[in-house]
């Protein structure tokens, strides 16, 4: 198999760069039991990479939550919020001082997220890397949520680099799967203390960020 360059690096969130799953699924149980409904922790794997619209669209519909999709997506997120402020926010290990190797290189990078704006600034401040990114796409910029490719596209244009001199580093198998629609490489993070992801479409597939440097942009093989 042949070497190819990559230009840019797209980054998703959660479970990629937050270790967000704590806060995210504990921030859901606590909306859902207001309205006398308990789940199973791992109820919620289906929903990993997939737009908030999408996810609580699915809930009200299983559980006739009578309430607008927005009134949900609203009170889970300042919940979250609330979470985040009192017990704080891991990054996954190694993820940050990638993404600072990758700057300090000039490396262009975007983050491409299914999250809120809200979300994401959150997410940022709390693990301490604002102003990092020099494109931020959310889920609210998109119409289709992953696996469409939609929100790599707008990355890509966004960073003014073509999508096929792009890399993404992702950790849902919905992602991988737009990532690779989009005509990208793409790095699949399968972390072994998370609920297992189908990765195979992924170009290479890493277990720890350790396993990465800023070469992997000039001698990644597809």
């Amino acid at each position: 198999m042949k070497k190819k360059m990559y230009q840019a690096v797209i980054f998703d969130k959660d479970g990629v760069i937050a270790d967000s799953e704590y806060s995210n699924v504990t921030a859901k149980h606590i909306l859902l039991k207001r309205s006398g409904i308990e789940v199973d922790w791992h109820y919620h794997d289906q929903f990993l990479g997939t737009t908030h619209e999408y996810m609580w669209t699915v809930m009200k519909e299983e559980f006739h939550l009578p309430e607008e999709v927005s009134y949900y997506i609203k009170q889970w997120s300042e919940i979250r919020k609330e979470l985040i402020e009192k017990e704080g926010m891991k990054a996954i290990p190694g993820s940050v001082d990638l993404i600072k190797q990758l700057k300090a290189d000039r490396i262009p990078m975007a983050l491409a997220s299914s999250s809120n704006v809200t979300d994401i600034e959150a997410d940022l401040q709390a693990i301490g890397i604002t102003n990092m990114f020099d494109a931020v796409i959310s889920g609210e910029h998109c119409k289709k949520g992953k696996p469409d490719p939609e929100i790599f596209l707008k990355a890509a244009a966004a960073l003014g680099i073509a999508p096929e001199k792009c890399i993404v580093i992702e950790d849902s198998e919905s992602g991988v799967k737009a990532a690779k629609a989009a005509g990208m490489g793409c790095i699949g993070y399968a972390n072994p203390d998370a609920i297992k992801q189908d990765l195979h479409m992924a170009d290479e597939i890493i277990i720890d960020f350790t396993q990465l440097s800023v070469d992997f942009l000039y001698h990644q093989r597809i």
